[in-house]
């Protein structure tokens, strides 16, 4: 069976993700509005399932092939041990901690999106978006063999 090719695919979350960006700045980096944030310089911390739903809407795509394009591409954090991308976590902003859903994705995959096809010169900088400390040793496990977030992610 041969192997598929993800790269048109890819190249349209790419385009979808800056297209909503440019419409819209606020949907990355902003704590408390975004729908994903940067929490180290490799990672974004995405709130799921919105995240996916508004990018497949952005790509004009399905959730479901978003999520496969992605973690076949390895620019979304799969954890193969429980089958899934998504992990409940606690994060924090402004002193106050909020229950989420969340996904890990590449900075990379973020960064490059916007300097391509939104003109953004500079990778994004790390928000003020946290995750709790107590947190660290799930994230840890979810990563399984990758390398997860660093220090700057956790308070």
């Amino acid at each position: 069976m041969p192997l598929k090719d993800y790269q048109d695919a890819l190249t349209r979350l790419q385009k979808g993700l800056a297209s909503g960006y440019q419409g819209s700045p606020g949907v990355l980096n902003t704590p408390g509005q975004s729908l994903m944030c940067k929490v180290d310089p490799d990672y974004y911390l995405a709130l799921e399932p919105i995240f996916t739903d508004i990018l497949a809407r952005w790509a004009v795509s399905f959730p479901e092939a978003v999520l496969e394009t992605l973690v076949h591409t390895g620019n979304l954090v799969f954890c193969k041990p429980l089958s899934t991308h998504i992990i409940p976590l606690t994060i924090n902003w402004d002193g106050r901690d909020y229950e989420v859903q969340a996904a890990f994705l590449s900075a990379d995959f973020v960064d490059r999106s916007l300097k391509l096809y939104a003109g953004v010169l500079e990778p994004l900088p790390v928000s003020a978006l946290r995750i709790r400390a107590d947190e660290r040793a799930a994230v840890e496990a979810f990563f399984a063999e990758k390398t997860p977030p660093g220090h700057v992610a956790y308070l």
